[in-house]
């Protein structure tokens, strides 16, 4: 326990600078410059709602990582731009354990659990470095996030959602390449406006940590944004 309130310490105190937001913008999109200013150049532009990941900001502007054609990119957008995910309606915590836990808030819960990660019911492929020292490159054939070339310990196991009277489906595809799942330091959000849910999660730790959103639109799973928050 002393272990996970160090790390759960550790992600609070970079949340504090670093977080998921969403884009909105009336024009459709927004300018992503190279530096902090309206004078820096345009070096691309990232569409109304799509999810970006928030660093420092540098007086009006923020520093952003943005996904473009499978890579991870950076760069500066004005933070009049940018709903941040945490100001959405944040659902409560009604239990919580170190391998599940529940969020209700009025028709929206949220439940999950996890369980221990067994080799023997995945494939998982070794991979060598340079120096010959191996590593687990792949499991079950794809590349995973939540250890750095070692085998995880647990993974997701159930997902229940419920938004009203819509039971929503959270795919295999949206969770199954992820491991070292932590739900303490999962959280919760609601657009009631645009009836858009948000699961935001800070996994693992250390080398192998990752942030990720789950995003649902009117009931059905839309898409995820995994970024580098350690």
């Amino acid at each position: 326990m002393k272990y996970i309130g160090a790390v759960m310490l550790l992600s609070i105190g970079m949340q504090a600078q670093a977080q998921f937001g969403v884009i909105q913008d009336k024009d459709g999109y927004t300018n992503v410059r190279e530096g902090a200013g309206i004078s820096r150049k345009i070096a691309d532009k990232v569409q109304d709602g799509e999810v970006v990941y928030t660093w420092e900001q540098e007086g009006e502007w923020c520093n952003i990582n943005y996904h473009r054609k499978n890579e991870i990119e950076s760069g500066f957008v004005h933070r009049s731009r940018i709903k941040m995910i945490n100001t959405f309606e944040k659902i409560k915590v009604r239990q919580q354990t170190e391998t599940n836990v529940v969020f209700q808030q009025d028709s929206v819960t949220v439940m999950f659990t996890t369980r221990p990660f067994v080799e023997k019911d995945h494939q998982v492929h070794h991979g060598k470095s340079e120096e010959g020292f191996s590593f687990v490159e792949k499991i079950d054939g794809n590349d995973f996030y939540g250890c750095d070339g070692g085998l995880p310990t647990r993974e997701y196991n159930t997902f229940t959602i419920q938004i009203g009277n819509r039971a929503v489906v959270v795919p295999e595809k949206a969770i199954r390449d992820l491991y070292q799942p932590n739900p303490e330091l999962t959280e919760v959000f609601y657009d009631r406006k645009n009836d858009r849910l948000y699961i935001t999660a800070s996994n693992s730790d250390g080398a192998g940590g990752y942030e990720v959103l789950f995003r649902f639109d009117h009931g059905v799973y839309t898409k995820r944004a995994i970024y580098y928050g350690f």
